[in-house]
Order: C-alpha cells, then structure tokens, then sequence
C-alpha cells in the first residue's frame, strides 16, 4: 500500500496577497444599493402600516364619540374636523378624509341603530417611483347609545 504524503500549500508571497486589495470594497460597492433598497422598503411599509394603525385607531375613538353622543371637551368644530387633526403627521392629515353615516338606512341616530365612522387616506410612496399611492381605509361601526345631538352624519 502507497501511503499518501499530505498536501500541503506554500505559503502565499506577499504579491499574491497583494492581488486580493480592494475585492471586498467592490464587493460591497456591488451589494450596496440591494441593501439600501431594502433598507427603504423597510421603512416605506412601516409608515404605510403606522398610518393604516392611525386610521383604525381614529376611527374607532370618532365611532364611540359618535355612539355616546360627545365631543372632546373644549372642541367646537364637528367631530370629524376634531378626527382629521388626530393624525400622527401632517401628511397624514392633509389626506385623509372621515365620513360618519347611518348604515342601516335610517337617516335618523336611533339608540340600538349603527353608527358607522370611515377614515380614508392614500399614503404616496417614495416619489421615484412615480407617484405610486396605497389606499388606506379603516372603518369602525358601534350601536348608537344616545340620539345625535352634537354631531351630524357626512363627510369631511
């Protein structure tokens, strides 16, 4: 049987080492962009969610003021004027739009009746992609606990 002498590999001089400068440098120039592309998304579609999160959460407070009949203390407008500036962000505020409607029909708040709150906005994504919007809608809907009296059914 023929043993087997091990290879073994020299020792690289120093101008093979030297042939390697500068690969990892390219290499990250390379996979740079790819990051920061997902690194934008990432935050994109955590802003989309936030506002989406928002929406529901103004919806739903502008359902139970509307349910029970009351407006924050101190607030003199309509209650979805009151609902529009509880956004987290002005670009939030500017674009969205709250209705509250009677869904069952009935033009009239009567107690046991839904009241139905709708918040929408569109959220633009990143303007180099050529003005791509998300619709956002969130709906909140609660029986009615006391007629109407401080608030009206519409749009703002």
């Amino acid at each position: 049987m023929r043993s087997r002498e091990p290879t073994h590999t020299p020792p690289a001089t120093p101008s093979q080492l030297r042939a390697d400068d500068g690969v990892v440098a390219v290499e990250f120039a390379l996979i740079l962009p790819l990051l920061l592309i997902c690194l934008m998304a990432i935050i994109e579609f955590g802003q989309v969610f936030n506002n989406l999160n928002d929406a529901n959460h103004i919806a739903g407070n502008g359902a139970r003021f509307a349910a029970v009949d009351s407006k924050p203390a101190g607030w003199t407008g309509s209650l979805q004027d009151y609902m529009k500036s509880q956004g987290d962000t002005a670009k939030l505020r500017s674009t969205m739009g709250v209705c509250i409607s009677f869904p069952d029909g009935v033009s009239m708040s009567t107690i046991g009746r839904p009241v139905r709150v709708r918040v929408t906005s569109n959220y633009e994504l990143i303007p180099l992609l050529g003005g791509v919007t998300i619709p956002l809608t969130a709906t909140a809907t609660m029986r009615i606990e006391r007629s109407a009296s401080v608030y009206s059914a519409g749009c703002s």
